[in-house]
């Protein structure tokens, strides 16, 4: 007779990461529903069926609550194009591109609301800091996928297009979804990978190709711009 086999125990870290989870999840929904003035820390805790207690844990208010749903955002658009990179089944950097730009579109019209919040309403929250190290996270993923296709690219210096490419799609992609034009996901798609490609493969200028002056942080303007993030 076999003998009852008991549960296995969650470690404390999953269940940490459980727990963090959840509060982030009902925290999108509260503050998508009641703003952020409606939106507390009391009625996260009571949604997400959690102690006020387990709340404060990990968020000391509100803020950090809206602040860590920012980072956690960040991390989901960086899995997305390390996940789009490691795809080998690919023809060639145009379909590439259009993978990338399919996956993010998709990932934002999950929480098309929480988005546009985020963007116009709570962007005093975010960390100017943090959002700094996420455009440059979201960089060099991208350059992990252009290097691959580094025959068809007209330009040398792949950090400079990785960082150009990250905002042309970022921007265009985020303005998809605020501004929600009269444009199908597939014509948007499409524009926006056809632009994407034009830029990468045709003939840059001589200077753009010899000095990777957008990602020098030391002396470039552009490096140190308030470019919105996706």
């Amino acid at each position: 007779m076999k003998q009852a086999q008991l549960p296995r125990k969650i470690p404390t870290q999953a269940r940490s990461r459980m727990m963090v989870e959840t509060i982030l999840k009902t925290t999108a929904t509260v503050v998508v529903k009641h703003g952020y003035a409606g939106t507390n820390t009391n009625l996260v805790a009571q949604r997400a069926g959690v102690s006020v207690g387990s709340v404060y844990q990990y968020f000391p208010n509100k803020d950090a609550l809206i602040a860590a749903l920012y980072e956690r955002h960040a991390q989901s658009v960086n899995r997305v194009i390390l996940d789009v990179a490691g795809q080998y089944e690919v023809a060639d950097l145009q379909a590439h591109i259009k993978l990338l730009v399919r996956a993010l579109l998709q990932l934002h019209l999950q929480e098309p609301e929480l988005h546009r919040l985020l963007d116009k309403d709570f962007a005093f929250l975010s960390n100017e800091s943090s959002e700094h190290q996420y455009k440059a996270r979201i960089s060099q993923s991208i350059e992990c996928l252009l290097q691959r296709w580094s025959h068809q690219l007209a330009h040398s210096n792949l950090q400079s297009a990785a960082w150009l490419t990250a905002q042309m799609i970022t921007s265009m992609v985020k303005a998809y979804i605020l501004d929600a034009p009269q444009i199908s996901q597939v014509e948007i798609e499409q524009a926006i990978s056809c632009s994407v490609t034009g830029l990468l493969c045709s003939s840059p200028n001589p200077a753009f190709t010899r000095r990777p002056y957008l990602l020098d942080s030391s002396n470039s303007a552009l490096a140190h711009s308030r470019i919105p993030a996706a």
